[in-house]
């Protein structure tokens, strides 16, 4: 059902978005929005120990429905009766990709058919796409999480956005990069076409649009941004409340030049498609505060021993809000640095900062037009790598793009078609895409792939 109504809004004309967004924002998301939104007030008032109480009850049930329902988390059993569920949880194993996608159906609980679910994936950002089953709540209740934490810059559903993100566009002409999305109350800027030529279109048609807050991906709202210093326009760009910043890292130095363009402060904050762990920055600290009631936070050594504070670590997390597939102790491959729990905010939770990890060995590619598309922008979800060990994006010129990939026994030349076409659509015509099969694809030192090598300059 989830998919069906996706879908259907996305596919609707314009005008019937329009009309259906009429609707108040709290009752086309749902219920569990509204009761999440509910909930969030709730924690921010909440002491350290009244949240820890709180997740301990969260735990408890998560864990036991875990060694009941699902076949991979049988043998724990014992540890979940004998002890109390934060020390039962420290029996459990880490949980890499890797050993998601070999027990991908160990993984699904037995009462599966009795909860409302759809397949997910992650953007694969280590050219390694994981397939999941999720709840069909969760969107609802992940956009309550996030609409709380935007709160603390002032957001809300009646103000607008100008967004840049890698959505798909229906049309896209010499002079127009932008469409309307009437759900989220915002105008979608295209990320793949911000080259010197076309970036004064865009900021003629955000002052024309006077957006309230920006969001988007650091690199792509830094081009922007570094293009209004140069040639001065902040003076003539309406005035905005924030910057909601999304899917990347965010530098220093990218901070700075987009704080300065738009004269408002950037907000970060830090989530992933598995949704295990989701953070944000609050009204008087730029370091994450973990939502405690979204998943158990662990920050984790190399020996897999607990992170003192100032430490950093890898960020583990034990998600709450999907029963699809329940990931405990999942290993994102990012790390962070332990922070203390009091803040300045009043908020007893569970803060991080500094993290590194998926999207900083990833750089950008270049379209014909010069545009610069960075890794997020061009992360793609769906199933057209579900026959691919592991891909790598290649580019020696401007405009084209090589796609390396190690095939499974399954591919096919449909699959390759299918990633080529899929690739060329999302980036409307800036890149033209060949994909091959390779035999290998060779790791940094550290052992990560990188998932784009450019050796053409700008």
């Amino acid at each position: 059902m989830y998919s069906l109504l996706k879908e259907s809004y996305q596919n609707a004309p314009l005008f019937a978005r329009k009309m259906v967004c009429r609707l108040p924002y709290r009752f086309l998301v749902g219920n569990g929005y509204r009761r999440t939104l509910r909930l969030c007030e709730k924690l921010d008032k909440m002491s350290r120990a009244e949240i820890q109480c709180f997740q301990q009850a969260q735990l408890s049930d998560l864990l036991q429905f875990a060694v009941e329902e699902v076949p991979f988390y049988h043998r724990f059993r014992r540890a979940v009766e004998r002890f109390n569920p934060f020390d039962a949880l420290k029996e459990f194993p880490l949980l890499s990709k890797k050993i998601v996608q070999e027990n991908t159906e160990a993984l699904i609980p037995k009462s599966l058919d009795r909860i409302p679910h759809h397949p997910g994936t992650t953007g694969g950002s280590s050219g390694n796409q994981l397939e999941y089953l999720e709840d069909d709540s969760t969107y609802a209740r992940e956009m309550g999480y996030m609409l709380s934490q935007w709160k603390r810059v002032g957001y809300t559903p009646r103000h607008k956005k100008a967004t840049f993100r890698g959505v798909p566009f229906r049309r896209i002409t010499d002079s127009s990069f932008w469409q309307e999305n009437p759900i989220h109350n915002e105008l979608q800027f295209s990320p793949f076409h911000m080259s010197e030529t076309n970036l004064h279109y865009y900021i003629q048609k955000i002052i024309e649009y006077k957006p309230q807050f920006f969001h988007g991906y650091p690199s792509a709202l830094d081009i922007v941004a570094e293009y209004i210093l140069r040639h001065e326009l902040t003076p003539r760009l309406p005035r905005v409340k924030a910057v909601l910043l999304a899917s990347e890292s965010c530098s220093e130095a990218q901070r700075q030049r987009i704080e300065a363009a738009f004269r408002a402060r950037a907000y970060s904050w830090y989530g992933h498609s598995e949704r295990i762990i989701l953070g944000g920055e609050c009204e008087t600290s730029r370091c994450y505060h973990a939502f405690p009631t979204y998943g158990i936070l662990e920050i984790l050594d190399e020996n897999g021993e607990p992170c003192n504070t100032g430490q950093c670590g890898e960020i583990v997390g034990t998600g709450f809000l999907n029963r699809s597939m329940p990931l405990i102790r999942y290993r994102t491959d990012d790390f962070a640095v332990r922070e203390p729990s009091e803040c300045k905010c009043g908020r007893g939770w569970d803060r991080f900062s500094n993290v590194q990890g998926r999207w900083t060995l990833e750089g950008s590619i270049l379209g014909r037009s010069g545009a610069r598309i960075s890794a997020a922008a061009i992360n793609m979800h769906g199933d057209m790598f579900k026959n691919v060990v592991r891909y790598q994006y290649y580019q020696e010129k401007r405009g084209e793009l090589e796609i390396r990939l190690i095939p499974n026994n399954r591919f096919s030349e449909s699959d390759r078609e299918k990633i080529r076409s899929s690739h060329e659509e999302k980036l409307w015509g800036e890149v033209r895409v060949n994909v091959v099969n390779v035999k290998h694809i060779p790791l940094t030192k550290s052992g990560k792939q990188r998932r784009i090598i450019r050796v053409c300059k700008e």
